[in-house]
């Protein structure tokens, strides 16, 4: 279960990533990635704490570089950063070793009341802090497995462990300039090993509830979202079925859409063909009723020998034709202007000619030749009679 807690945790607020920090170098520890690098000399001897800002923009370059994504950082000091002192006291239990450090622990810390932070661990197996150690910092599992119930005696011996609040600040700042959540700041042990301590002042009652809401309600959200997506899914997989089941039912009625879509087009393009033939009605003249007027009017004696329209698009009709006299013609175009197919009818040439009778060419006649143009009436043109 606390497992489960914690995968998701790091889902979503991403891994927690580790900051060893020592007096000369840095290693930053995130799953397997563990980069060790030594700290620029300006940085060096924790003078850190007095540039947040620069080892912040340091840091967050090498971040970069190894392609580390921070958002929850732990960090972990070396011995020398932190105040630590063995005391033997009586068996207590956790509350009572909080209210020790609270009352009495300010007897053993060089700190002025109020300006440090405390922290009191069960230590069985007792060191002297004086003695010289080495400064090597080597990574440790989170929790060592050496700390261990002991048997109860009258006195037990347990490490105190006190940082000030002001470098507590500045490892917040440190962290806030990364743009990471500061969760934890612990200190390598006498015995090169992460001591289970968390030195960050304890949050209120107010902020706990908070967090613990804020959680529950991110958890809540993520289950709810999984559901909706869930249940999205499975009625994505019903719709798409039932559309599938439709498809196979409807196939047999695929040919007679097809043939709907056939007539369809077919009767688009009659219905275009139509409007073109109005087109053509409305914009051109029709001579069929106008041919026959013509076919009745040619009086005894009179025969055409051409027609054509003079323009294209015209209402002009060109009569080309002979006669055996001038009257003759003066008939047939007076004829023509009493027509109610014409509005108006001119001679525009006329002539004699010798003409042959018979094929032989023995007998000839002269006859008269003539031009007519006639006008079709407008209210003709549609060729109604």
């Amino acid at each position: 279960m606390i497992n489960n807690i914690k995968l998701l945790q790091d889902i979503l607020f991403g891994k927690l990533t580790v900051l060893m920090i020592t007096k000369t170098h840095v290693r930053i520890c995130q799953g397997r990635k563990s980069p060790y690098y030594e700290l620029p000399k300006t940085f060096q001897d924790y003078n850190f704490l007095n540039h947040t800002e620069e080892i912040s923009a340091w840091l967050q370059a090498i971040l970069q570089e190894e392609k580390i994504q921070i958002r929850r950082c732990r960090i972990v000091l070396d011995s020398e950063q932190v105040y630590l002192q063995t005391v033997k006291l009586p068996v207590m239990t956790v509350e009572e070793q909080q209210n020790w450090v609270c009352w009495e622990g300010s007897q053993y810390v060089p700190f002025e009341p109020g300006t440090y932070k405390a922290a009191l661990l069960f230590w069985p197996d007792s060191v002297d802090l004086n003695s010289s150690q080495e400064n090597s910092v080597t990574i440790a599992a989170d929790l060592s497995v050496k700390w261990q119930t002991a048997e109860k005696a009258k006195l037990q011996d347990y490490l105190l462990a006190a940082i000030p609040l002001e470098k507590i600040e500045a490892l917040r700042q440190i962290a806030g300039f990364l743009k990471a959540k500061l969760e934890e700041v612990t200190v390598i042990g006498p015995k090169q090993a992460v001591l289970p301590v968390n030195l960050l002042p304890a949050a209120s009652r107010k902020e706990v509830i908070r967090k613990r809401v804020y959680l529950t309600a991110t958890v809540l959200c993520l289950f709810i979202s999984m559901l909706l997506a869930v249940r999205g899914g499975i009625s994505w997989q019903r719709a798409k079925s039932a559309w599938l089941e439709a498809d196979r039912q409807l196939k047999p009625f695929h040919s007679v859409k097809e043939a709907y879509a056939v007539r369809k087009k077919t009767d688009y393009r009659i219905r275009a063909y139509q409007q073109t033939l109005q087109h053509i009605n409305r914009t051109e003249p029709v001579w069929s009723f106008a041919l026959q007027t013509i076919g009745k009017m040619i009086p005894e004696g009179c025969w055409l020998d051409e027609l054509q329209q003079k323009q294209t698009k015209s209402r002009q009709l060109e009569i080309k034709g002979y006669a055996l006299s001038l009257t003759q013609v003066t008939e047939f175009l007076d004829n023509l202007e009493h027509s109610a197919f014409f509005s108006a009818v001119r001679l525009v040439e006329s002539g004699t000619r010798q003409i042959q009778l018979t094929n032989r060419g023995d007998h000839s006649k002269k006859v008269v030749s003539f031009l007519l143009v006639a006008e079709l009436t407008p209210e003709r043109e549609e060729g109604m009679p």
